[in-house]
């Protein structure tokens, strides 16, 4: 995880901007004494900029973006070297275009949204479960929206997209797939492409045994991608406790009551409690809320907009 990034005037070694993504916080005096040692490594190293120093259990990368400016990326220990290298290499490019058009003062206030497109990586979860389990009702209840009082089935293009929920440094993309069957074949290759899979069914025993089957074919066809199951409609008659879900379909299942903003909360830690256990962080002790953004739709065109080339 990409937890901070600093841009530091190399002369005077003073912070000029920075931006925080997690809740860890680096002391100045670990940037002094990384600071220090890039200067030592420097010298020996023949000007090569691709080697990460750890200070402390976070890993230092950086790269000039002018002789004035140095770009930082701070990670936990564990990432990938040649994947940071290449992402701050890209943004200290783009930033030294910036500082070469624009005043100092121009790049403090548009920082955030300069660095963001090289910081944020995409983490991918698929929404499936049978027609009219609340699939895209769990949508509006993570977005904190009124959810729709009569169902209307997914079914443009047989799948829905949500990308404004950021975590971290890591941009939420959501697939709302179409659960009516003659889309179900599709589903395969998409499972492929996800990080997690949410697996809602309706807590109706007819559709439990119906996910059950789903859950299935979901294991032959990504082995590898972790299933959250959400029982909905905990609150109707005929709605059977989650534990009992669980033994029947053979997952850790989760109740919901989409159409209740007061589950919210729940909805948004287990989503934040995935996703964290995806990318191997730990989840401080504050509110799911805090630590899951979501950006609206203009500030989302904006970042696209900046976003540098895929190369595809």
């Amino acid at each position: 995880m990409i937890h901070t990034t600093l841009l530091i005037r190399t002369k005077s070694k003073r912070t000029v901007v920075g931006s925080r993504y997690w809740t860890i916080e680096v002391p100045r005096k670990d940037i002094t004494e990384y600071l220090k040692m890039r200067k030592a490594l420097t010298e020996v190293s023949q000007g090569r900029e691709d080697i990460p120093l750890t200070i402390n259990e976070n890993k230092y990368y950086r790269r000039n973006c002018t002789d004035d400016f140095l770009l930082i990326f701070i990670t936990d220990i564990d990432e990938n070297d040649r994947l940071i290298n290449e992402k701050v290499e890209t943004a200290a490019e783009s930033i030294g275009r910036v500082i070469e058009k624009f005043p100092i003062k121009h790049i403090k206030e548009t920082y955030d949204k300069i660095i963001a497109p090289f910081v944020h990586s995409r983490l991918k979860i698929a929404l499936v479960g049978e027609g009219g389990v609340g699939k895209t009702t769990t949508l509006n209840l993570l977005m904190g929206k009124t959810p729709p009082k009569q169902y209307i089935p997914t079914i443009a293009l047989a799948m829905e997209t949500i990308e404004n929920i950021h975590f971290a440094n890591y941009s939420l993309v959501i697939w709302d797939f179409a659960g009516q069957e003659r889309f179900r074949r599709l589903w395969k290759f998409y499972f492929k492409g996800a990080d997690i899979v949410f697996l809602l069914t309706d807590s109706t025993l007819r559709n439990i045994l119906i996910s059950k089957d789903m859950y299935q074919m979901i294991r032959r066809d990504a082995p590898n991608v972790p299933i959250v199951v959400i029982a909905n409609k905990q609150d109707k008659p005929n709605a059977l406790d989650a534990s009992i879900i669980e033994r029947i379909i053979g997952a850790e299942t989760h109740p919901m009551v989409a159409v209740d903003i007061a589950y919210r909360d729940a909805m948004l830690k287990i989503l934040l409690t995935t996703a964290a256990k995806h990318v191997n962080v730990a989840v401080p002790d504050v509110p799911a809320d805090e630590l899951l953004r979501f950006i609206d739709e203009e500030d989302l065109e904006k970042e696209e907009e900046l976003a540098p080339p895929t190369g595809n």
